[in-house]
């Protein structure tokens, strides 16, 4: 078994893996993958991925209520170009959050986040 990093020209072989897991292939610009190659092929892989986190977001108590959060987002999200594979995450530690990121058009992902600090 041989276990590397990824090749740039190896990433279209896990292309066909993402889509069958329902997932998007990273930006290999701003990912890398440790891989395992055997005999057969391609036997597993890790990614390794940059992504952006959005957050914390706080607004002065006698301005909440009305609405700066949408300019906030506005800024933050006029940050970025539109290409598949990229964006940003933000954690919610309450309801109202999570409200404010359904009206945002966030996307909630079904994953109990784990951290790993240095």
């Amino acid at each position: 078994m041989e276990l590397r990093l990824i090749r740039p020209e190896e990433w279209a072989q896990l292309a066909p893996i993402f889509e069958q897991e329902g997932g998007r292939l990273p930006d290999p610009s701003r990912a890398t993958a440790a891989v395992a190659f055997d005999e057969k092929g391609l036997a597993g892989f890790w990614t390794l991925q940059q992504m952006y986190h959005a957050g914390p977001l706080w607004i002065r108590p006698d301005l909440r209520g009305k609405g700066l959060w949408r300019k906030l987002h506005a800024v933050i999200d006029g940050l970025f170009h539109r290409q598949p594979g990229t964006g940003y995450y933000s954690f919610a530690g309450e309801p109202k959050v999570e409200a404010i990121f359904r009206q945002l058009g966030y996307t909630a992902v079904p994953y109990t986040l784990w951290k790993k600090e240095f």
